[in-house]
């Protein structure tokens, strides 16, 4: 399923089963079930302006990481349950905040950051 959210920003959802030990010493089950507590999240960033990434939820923000301009990287968090919505910090180009989406633990989301000029999004979120 896809799901244009804001204009330039998309998303691609996914579910997929986690499987397979870590070499930790931890039981197999044990570590799938830790594996399936966490939402991952593929970030392509299109935009040639470094974006920093963030999980929100309910006004609270939990930093993923930074994305340079014109690469690709991963990050994985826990997520309980609920809408989850991806606040994105363009270093010098504004911000934005995507639309709602219903995640549950072990999804695997991509996000696609097109290149865009966001200054005239709300600056409001980008410094709470």
């Amino acid at each position: 399923m896809t799901v244009k959210i804001l204009g330039p920003v998309f998303w691609m959802f996914a579910a997929f089963a986690c499987a397979g030990g870590s070499g930790t010493g931890v039981p197999t089950s044990s570590v799938r079930l830790m594996e399936k507590e966490k939402v991952s999240v593929e970030v392509q960033n299109q935009n040639f302006y470094q974006a920093t990434v963030y999980a929100y939820r309910a006004g609270n923000r939990a930093r993923l990481g930074v994305v340079e301009s014109q690469s690709t990287r991963s990050f994985e968090f826990v997520w309980i349950t609920g809408d989850l919505r991806f606040l994105i910090d363009f270093f010098a180009n504004g911000c934005v905040l995507t639309d709602p989406l219903a995640v549950d633990r072990g999804d695997d989301l991509l996000l696609i950051l097109e290149p865009q000029d966001y200054r005239r999004a709300s600056q409001a979120l980008c410094r709470v």
